[in-house]
């Protein structure tokens, strides 16, 4: 998993919703993770994740990377879904809820640098928080670094070998063991930092505003659409059976995002 490649998205990125301003796509993910709280059919579920992937292939994001880091969530929904689960259409609706809630936030942030994602945020919360939240993010890609340049030294030694299993856990463990070493130092470091610059709680982000207004009302339109057909679905029992229209329904939307997307590079 390279971590670094959503940094790299969101500020080198030149698609449609870098576009749009980080306010309404942080309404627009809101929305979507509405009807994914609110979707009570597995069909109608996989139709949302089809839509969605369509809709990021669509605009030219990095499609492949940001399955990979969605599809994380997905080892422990199904884990839960194995225990808790009645049956496998319900099993097939957490995981499937999970990997969604998951690709919409992921589009979030490859679409958006993290201090404009925060900046709003931050303006709702206590101060502290939205600060806490910004250096754990930016912590996170630090951390990744420095765990890349482990791994580098480590395979450069011939420590990381497949033949030899035993002997790369063993030096996986060690490098953890060092990077947890790491982060406490660089929390102490940051803090200590803050502190000197005369830190008395609140960062000033500026919010970007909107370079393409009809951005913002695609981002906004998609996401009230695809909540609209949730709502419908869970609070209109006669359209119980044909929760296989939306799973169709999106897979012509993967299909025509992925042809669309191929059109444009």
């Amino acid at each position: 998993m390279d971590i670094t490649a959503v940094d790299r998205s969101a500020i080198s990125g030149d698609t449609l919703l870098h576009r749009a301003a980080p306010s309404s796509k942080l309404v627009a993910t809101t929305l979507l993770l509405a009807a994914v709280v609110s979707v009570n059919d597995p069909l109608v579920a996989a139709g949302l994740t089809l839509s969605l992937t369509g809709a990021a292939a669509a605009v030219r994001l990095p499609v492949r990377q940001m399955l990979t880091l969605a599809l994380y969530p997905a080892v422990f929904a199904l884990v839960f879904a194995f225990a808790a689960a009645a049956n496998v259409p319900l099993g097939a609706l957490v995981v499937l809820k999970a990997v969604t809630a998951a690709l919409a936030v992921v589009t979030l942030m490859f679409s958006t640098p993290y201090p404009q994602v925060f900046a709003p945020i931050q303006r709702v919360t206590p101060r502290v928080v939205g600060d806490a939240l910004l250096m754990t993010y930016r912590s996170l890609f630090i951390l990744a670094d420095k765990f890349s340049d482990l791994s580098r030294a480590i395979r450069l030694r011939a420590g990381l070998s497949k033949r030899q299993p035993v002997r790369a856990a063993a030096a996986t463990v060690r490098a953890m063991g060092g990077l947890l070493l790491y982060s406490l130092d660089l929390s102490q470091r940051e803090y200590d930092i803050l502190y000197l610059r005369g830190y008395e709680g609140g960062f000033r982000v500026a919010t970007r505003r909107s370079a393409d207004r009809s951005a913002d009302m695609a981002a906004l339109a998609y996401s009230a659409v695809l909540l609209g057909v949730v709502a419908a679905f869970r609070w209109i029992p006669g359209l119980a059976g044909y929760a296989w229209l939306v799973t169709l329904a999106g897979a012509v939307d993967l299909a025509t995002g992925a042809l669309i997307g191929r059109r444009r590079r």
